[in-house]
């Protein structure tokens, strides 16, 4: 089902567009003839914006039917080492992979595809597809903060969009404050503590790491056993710079540590002074952090858009059409009736 949202006078040429773009509930993006995006659709190319589990639903399905499964060398690294590919798939996942570099392309038949940078986590892209016997453009976001990191896609017929923090309640007009606040908490636990331990989702680690490291936090870091093999895969094979960590089982050490745990983790921490517990979520809006008790602070850290890097996406963007991803967020109505009034034309899927 689409749900129109009239916009400038131009609706007349987007049954044409439509033709080449559709959101399954499930979350798959198809987008020309050939590509399913981000789920399963019975396509024959199989693209993966990034390694977030949301964004590889019907992946077993996928490497059984499609010809393909395309996304970054790093986006399929970190698939296999995260294990999101079972043992039994490891053989065929590995013979259907292709590595794509970001603006190389990947020619089927008359329809063109190249992936773009963007800022969400390692290897993350976006998607473009050019079907170049009806002159039609098609750009898909996936998932994305605007920063210096993610090129926009420039005048394309059509714009598929995330739509996470759609709603225009969803701004965070502190948000360059925030690594500096999360810095400062972190030392803070160190000095009572020892140890602080921070709860996070992959990529959110990942990104934390980086603010710590930047801002000459040093000390050693103490990972999830799966999150320790993606940050080893990084480390050796793409350069990336952690400086010292190391394996949760593995650490013996009395010297101050900052131990990264899986979100869900932080309902089971331990209220006893022995440590401080800091909760990353992207959910917390009206400040950028809050003191939940005595040994517990959330901080609002992001690797999604906020509503106005949303709208400023759009601006900068420049599409004739607007698809928003309705499938994984339940703003996209609030998204798309801002546009309209905007002067954009915005359809939500499905």
């Amino acid at each position: 089902m689409i749900f129109w949202l009239p916009g400038r006078l131009c609706i007349y040429k987007f049954g044409e567009y439509l033709k080449f773009v559709e959101v399954k509930p499930s979350g798959a993006i198809l987008l020309g003839k050939f590509f399913e995006v981000d789920g399963y659709a019975g396509k024959p190319i199989r693209l993966i914006t990034h390694a977030h589990a949301d964004h590889l639903y019907g992946l077993r399905e996928s490497l059984k039917h499609a010809e393909y499964v395309v996304a970054t060398p790093v986006t399929l690294d970190l698939i296999e080492a995260l294990g999101y590919v079972t043992k039994d798939l490891v053989p065929i996942f590995k013979k259907k992979s292709r590595a794509l570099e970001y603006h190389e392309e990947l020619v089927v038949q008359d329809e063109v595809c190249t992936l773009l940078p963007v800022d969400h986590i390692p290897g993350a892209s976006q998607v473009v597809v050019k079907i170049k016997s009806k002159n039609i453009t098609i750009g898909y976001t996936g998932d994305f903060k605007l920063s210096s990191k993610t090129e926009i896609i420039q005048n394309p017929n059509v714009l598929v969009i995330e739509s996470t923090y759609g709603n225009p309640l969803c701004v965070r007009p502190y948000k360059s404050s925030v690594p500096q606040i999360l810095v400062d908490i972190v030392l803070e636990g160190l000095q009572r503590f020892k140890r602080v331990y921070v709860y996070a989702y992959h990529g959110k680690i990942q990104e934390a790491i980086e603010i710590l490291r930047n801002h000459g936090v040093m000390a050693p870091i103490v990972l999830p056993s799966k999150i320790y093999r993606a940050t080893r895969l990084l480390e050796m094979k793409y350069g990336y710079k952690v400086g010292k960590y190391y394996a949760e089982e593995r650490v013996n050490t009395r010297e101050g540590i900052i131990v990264f745990k899986h979100f869900n983790e932080a309902r089971r921490r331990r209220l006893d002074g022995s440590a401080l517990h800091v909760v990353l979520t992207g959910k917390l809006v009206d400040s950028p952090f809050t003191k939940v008790d005595d040994y517990t602070y959330v901080v609002s850290l992001s690797d999604h858009a906020d509503f106005s890097e949303l709208v400023e996406y759009v601006k900068q963007s420049n599409p004739e059409l607007i698809v928003i991803d309705g499938s994984r967020s339940e703003n996209a109505t609030e998204l798309g009736e801002y546009l309209v009034k905007e002067g954009y034309c915005a359809v939500i899927m499905p």
